[in-house]
């Protein structure tokens, strides 16, 4: 696991996006939107890959002090090699999936959803 990333990013084409879900209200932070949209995305089962492009936001110690999120996405995706690097994928993914198209995610609704 030595190739694994020591920064954390999100890509240009997320960063609007990621800028909607803060303007809901509902996160102190980019950083906690962009776990809300990792577990998001965990949830729902979006394939391991890589995202390229994505700038450095944020130091994996900043993102996982304890090791509990890397321990996380080991435990989802065991043949993860790399879980930070997936971390970045599924915040990437997360964050483009409940922004969408929409002017006001409804992080609410993803909140409640008996699905």
């Amino acid at each position: 696991m030595s190739n694994d990333k020591k920064t954390i990013g999100i890509t240009k084409a997320n960063y609007s996006a990621l800028q909607k879900l803060l303007q809901t209200g509902q996160f102190a932070s980019e950083l906690d939107a962009a776990k809300f949209a990792m577990a998001f995305a965990a949830r729902n089962e979006v394939p391991a890959g890589r995202t390229n492009g994505a700038d450095t936001k944020w130091n994996v110690g900043s993102v996982d002090p304890s090791g509990d999120l890397r321990e996380m996405v080991l435990t989802l995706y065991p043949d993860a090699r790399e879980p930070y690097r997936l971390m970045e994928h599924l915040m990437n993914e997360g964050i483009r999936s409940l922004a969408g198209d929409a002017k006001n995610p409804d992080v609410f609704g993803v909140l409640f959803s008996t699905d």
